[in-house]
């Protein structure tokens, strides 16, 4: 089977892995439906994942509505497939920088110099 759920401390873990496709959908659903009518914490691993469909996505978006949905080990292949979509962001949060290392615009820059006496 191209997913696996697991109980662990705190939720459950599904591991998705090969390909997912409409096939799965259904088997996915019915296997989450404990986990989410109890709103446990659901951590998902795919760093195997090679290929998922539309199905499947929609039934993580399904998830993390109704339970807390943590994104674990990731593979190009789950990446490429929200990418596609246009749904990378939804699921994966870019790694926020410090705020020092964050380029300050120009104009916003020389205000700040002024207020602090140095322009």
């Amino acid at each position: 089977m191209p997913f696996d759920i697991q109980t662990v401390a705190g939720g459950v873990k599904l591991i998705l892995a090969g390909r997912l496709g409409v096939q799965q959908a259904r088997p996915l659903w019915d296997a989450l439906q404990s986990a989410m009518s109890a709103r446990q914490s659901i951590r998902l691993q795919a760093e195997e994942l090679e290929e998922m469909d539309t199905s499947i996505i929609q039934i993580l978006c399904r998830v993390s509505q109704t339970s807390q949905l943590q994104i674990g080990e990731t593979s190009d292949g789950f990446l490429g497939s929200l990418k596609r979509r246009g749904l990378e962001k939804f699921f994966v949060q870019p790694p926020v920088e410090p705020e020092s290392q964050i380029p300050q615009p120009q104009a916003e820059t020389k205000a700040k110099s002024a207020r602090q006496g140095h322009g």
